[in-house]
């Protein structure tokens, strides 16, 4: 069975408000406060629009995460570097080569690097992704240069860090993103089938990389409590995969305070 791309989100929304739930769209949260009072703690939620207190308050905030919990007073590390995943389309005459998904054997280091190929529910083929600095962490086109993104990676010291020890591997990812043919050809190590394989970008996803001050990706869930906040730090992979079950472990939480 397949879904429209957001078919599955769509649904979760009609549940929740079939719950007596409310979702505002277009509006940013600029900052969280906590309020300490007789009964216990609330928390203030100022919008864009309004502000309004509620008695608890679990904030996902992906890519914005460290803003957020800077801007509501809160340590700013671990801060987000944003990754880009670039996934290409491959032409239809190999839509048969694989019939499910295949992984490559993860590098311990950084599990989340090597090349997958997926059989796509409308019986395309998909490779990806590559992983590579993006200049924005909204960039989901083009070079998506943001100045106050990029300025942040680069006055980032943990970043400078991280990247001191990886520049071989940040040589080898970079093929990948500017040649397709360099991209199939990782592939074709494990799938030689795909030799020589055209196609086409397709989807790119931004990964919200968590990382310490000392150039070392957090590498599991970082989830910080201030008063009647809860601040999802950092949720890797299967985040999307276990998010059903990681929002029944939050609820599970913020019940018990």
């Amino acid at each position: 069975m397949g879904l429209p791309s957001r078919g599955l989100t769509e649904a979760l929304v009609a549940d929740f408000r079939r719950s007596g739930g409310r979702v505002r769209f277009s509006t940013e949260v600029k900052r969280i406060n906590q309020r300490n009072g007789s009964n216990g703690s609330t928390a203030i939620v100022h919008s864009s629009v309004d502000s309004q207190e509620y008695d608890q308050v679990i904030t996902c905030a992906g890519l914005q995460a460290d803003r957020l919990a800077a801007r509501s007073g809160e340590d700013k590390n671990p801060s987000v570097v944003p990754f880009f995943g670039q996934y290409f389309i491959l032409e239809p005459r190999f839509n048969d080569t694989v019939n499910g998904l295949i992984y490559p054997v993860p590098d311990p280091k950084y599990p989340f690097l090597g090349v997958h190929v997926t059989r796509r529910i409308d019986g395309g083929l998909m490779i990806g992704p590559n992983a590579f600095l993006s200049f924005s962490r909204e960039g989901y086109k083009g070079l998506g240069l943001n100045v106050p993104d990029s300025l942040a990676v680069a006055t980032d010291p943990g970043f400078w860090r991280f990247a001191a020890g990886n520049m071989a591997t940040a040589a080898r990812e970079i093929g990948g993103v500017l040649s397709i043919e360099k991209f199939v050809a990782e592939a074709a190590r494990y799938v030689p089938a795909l030799d020589g394989a055209g196609g086409r970008r397709a989807t790119r996803g931004i990964r919200a990389q968590a990382m310490n001050r000392n150039g070392t990706l957090v590498d599991d869930f970082v989830i910080d409590r201030a008063g009647a906040t809860m601040f999802v730090r950092n949720a890797p992979s299967p985040g999307a995969t276990s998010a059903l079950a990681i929002a029944e472990h939050l609820i599970d939480t913020a019940a018990l305070t």
